[in-house]
């Protein structure tokens, strides 16, 4: 139970330990926590949970995926279902749908030799595909609440890594094989149409909330009643986990905010080196406390941004997404657990390692141009 909730004891124990140098203030704890952000999170999460429980991206891959193909353009088409669907339905969610079908689906066809690469490259491209919107993962839409960042000044920021991920995860479909393979399994059970437009309908209304076009109120007054209706047990699929979490950490940095002296040193060691401190902090603990930690101790939203993105890269704690992965290829009989985890490492390292060479050669240079301009 511990190990289970250590992310959350560990947040509860920063959030009691910073309170013990600040004035208690009930009111100030409360405003601390940006609860615009947890309200939408919850929306997206429980609109998701759903469209995951009636299959709609299941019914999609069968409708694009039909007749024979070889393997190379299976494992393909998964990894980029995670990777572009990422990018609306979170990295989370992308993952809790496809790597079950996937695994189910090569197992079926007598195909599980390349189940750890195509595992592992699902679970990058679900990473990184999410990076490129503000929806794709919990760290995205903080930042681009936090920051008010435009949506074109988001998407600049974000789109090149995410071509240059995209490019190389598509190369990386060259190491599975050509063998020709049958179709994929057929649905249980149909599509409920009205049902699936209805929850995109849903999706929209949060995205437009987003965009700042819609009141998150408006978009609660509707999705609440309405998911009642469809499915009130839905609600208990939320990830309450991670609302609390971010709360809690709200609230330490919050008491952080408060406490002079640590606030001026933070931003004086940050100043700079936010890509690189965002990055190494994400390793440990991972991007998305990285995110809520260091974001009240700098203006520089675009290597925070980057930072906790490609951060997201490298060990399996990197980016909590990277657990779903491996618990559901741990619940293959005969698991090869140290051949997954070396796998992981090996292809989250080169793609970071070629990414992070990306961010010297652009922002780094970039920084330098301009000093010796103003010089």
């Amino acid at each position: 139970m511990i190990k289970k909730y250590a992310d959350l004891l560990l947040a509860a124990l920063f959030a009691v330990f910073t309170g013990l140098f600040v004035p208690l203030s009930p009111s100030l704890l409360w405003g601390s926590i940006h609860w615009n952000l947890l309200g939408i999170l919850f929306c997206l999460m429980v609109i998701t949970a759903e469209i995951g429980k009636w299959g709609i991206p299941r019914a999609l891959c069968l409708r694009f995926f039909s007749g024979k193909g070889t393997v190379r353009q299976m494992a393909r088409f998964f990894i980029f279902a995670c990777f572009f669907s990422s990018m609306v339905i979170t990295n989370d969610i992308a993952l809790i749908i496809f790597v079950p079908f996937s695994i189910a689906t090569f197992l079926e066809i007598r195909e599980r030799a390349p189940l750890i690469p195509l595992i592992t490259l699902e679970t990058i491209a679900a990473n990184m595909g999410s990076m490129l919107t503000p929806i794709g993962n919990p760290q995205n839409l903080f930042i681009y609440d936090y920051y008010h960042l435009p949506l074109f000044t988001f998407l600049s920021i974000t789109g090149p890594v995410v071509l240059i991920s995209g490019f190389l995860i598509y190369m990386a479909g060259r190491l599975f094989p050509k063998r020709t393979v049958s179709s994929l399994p057929p649905m249980e059970r149909p599509l409920p149409k009205k049902k699936s437009l209805l929850l995109l309908f849903l999706l929209l209304l949060s995205i437009l909330h987003v965009l700042r076009l819609l009141p998150l109120s408006l978009v609660l007054a509707v999705v609440v009643p309405v998911m009642v209706i469809l499915d009130r047990h839905v609600f208990l699929r939320v990830d309450y986990k991670l609302l609390l979490l971010f709360a809690l950490l709200f609230m330490a940095v919050g008491n952080l905010g408060r406490m002079d002296m640590v606030s001026t040193w933070a931003r004086d060691v940050l100043a700079g080196r936010e890509f690189w401190i965002s990055l190494l902090l994400s390793q440990f603990i991972s991007n998305v406390p990285a995110t809520v930690m260091l974001s009240p101790y700098t203006e520089n939203a675009a290597p925070l941004l980057l930072g906790v993105d490609i951060g997201g890269l490298g060990t399996l704690i990197a980016s909590m997404a990277s657990l779903i992965s491996f618990k559901a290829y741990t619940n293959i009989p005969s698991a090869g657990k140290k051949e997954y985890l070396a796998a992981f490492s090996l292809y989250n390292l080169t793609l970071l390692s070629v990414l992070i060479l990306w961010y010297v050669m652009v922002y780094c240079a970039r920084g330098f141009r301009e000093a010796l301009i103003n010089s």
